[in-house]
């Protein structure tokens, strides 16, 4: 039989003297998590062959239209990332959430297709290992591997897989990131968006260094939050609800911004609240036109609060009250945000004398 016009289909001739046919698609496409199938299988009739590749055209034309859903082979890897995505266990994420598990489940799919996709229930932990061992930098190697255990313990608990084969790997991470911005830098940042009429910048960085909140609480807060002293929300991610009371600096910042929407942190180009995006392409610009370290990031202003409350004496109860963690949460990632710096080394060695001095007091009263 004379070469195929038919998309994706091919025929292999075989050592016996016959053919077998299959639907492969293309390279792109396998990395998209599209298989490769055998057509015609029963009666291996070209003709028949023809009728089923048009049918898997017909239905790779109609998803790339918005149509039609992935053809995507039951048990393979992709099949499994798109399951996990249809389930409650990933579309109760945060938006940030499942953006940036996106990020590693696409790098998933990636290995797959290049494995020619090899069955979920025969995964193995040199699997796991080998999909790892692609990712070059640490902090992606980290969320990958944070991203194939919750999606293989999601495969265990519906039955797909026996076992999770990533449960128990020793994974090289990056070490804890401990960033936090110093005063001058929340004030040159403030200042420069401030000259070039970004004061919505300006206003989001003094929000999220007085409250401790995520990027994402910070960009939805509502005027209906603030009560003119202190902030009430219910954290996207965790759903906790906090109240945190408003610094002096924040609630002058606050009386002088316009209330053009309910949202209060609004672009002045669209007149809209930001887009994740948009806002993070804007806050760069700004970080930029200051001087500032790239290394610098938005979410490091979240680690900041943390660092001021401290070096103010706030307990890990009070900081807990704020950052809406439980306390033993709280105090386990005091450890992570909370660099040993100067401030806090002499406030410690002060508590000491004071205690010392009360101690040394009480003696001599008694004497």
């Amino acid at each position: 039989m004379g070469k195929f016009k038919i998309r994706h289909l091919v025929e292999k001739p075989q050592a016996g003297g016959h053919s077998l046919f299959y639907w492969q698609p293309s390279r792109t496409l396998r990395k998209l998590g599209f298989v490769t199938r055998r057509v015609a299988e029963q009666t291996n009739r070209p003709e028949d062959a023809i009728v089923e590749a048009e049918r898997l055209n017909r239905e790779l034309d109609d998803w790339r239209a918005g149509r039609g859903d992935r053809m995507l082979e039951p048990g393979t890897l992709p099949w499994l990332v798109k399951t996990y995505r249809a389930s409650e266990r990933f579309t109760d994420l945060a938006e940030a959430s499942q953006a940036t598990y996106g990020f590693a489940l696409v790098a998933l799919n990636a290995w797959s297709a290049e494995h020619e996709h090899p069955p979920v229930a025969d995964l193995r932990p040199h699997h796991a290992r080998a999909f790892l061992a692609t990712i070059a930098k640490p902090a992606m190697r980290r969320l990958c591997y944070a991203v194939l255990r919750l999606l293989l313990t999601f495969a265990v608990e519906e039955g797909y897989a026996e076992r999770n084969v990533a449960r128990s790997l020793r994974v090289k991470s990056a070490p804890p990131r401990t960033t936090y911005w110093a005063p001058l830098q929340v004030e040159a940042l403030v200042r420069v968006a401030r000259e070039k009429d970004r004061g919505s910048i300006a206003l989001a960085v003094l929000l999220a260094v007085n409250l401790g909140q995520r990027q994402g609480d910070i960009l939805r807060l509502a005027w209906s939050n603030f009560d003119g002293e202190a902030f009430t929300l219910r954290q996207q991610k965790t759903k906790q609800a906090v109240t945190v009371q408003a610094a002096a600096e924040l609630r002058a910042e606050l009386a002088a911004a316009p209330r053009l929407a309910p949202t209060i942190v609004i672009s002045e180009r669209s007149g809209r609240p930001y887009t994740r995006s948009r806002f993070g392409d804007t806050f760069r610009a700004m970080r930029a036109a200051a001087g500032l370290p790239k290394d610098l990031r938005f979410h490091d202003l979240r680690r900041t609060a943390v660092v001021r409350l401290a070096e103010a004496g706030a307990t890990v109860p009070e900081i807990s009250a704020v950052t809406g963690h439980s306390l033993d949460r709280t105090a386990r990632m005091l450890e992570v945000y909370l660099p040993r710096t100067a401030p806090l080394a002499r406030a410690a060695v002060t508590r000491l004398d004071e205690a010392r001095a009360r101690t040394k007091g009480g003696a001599k009263l008694e004497g």
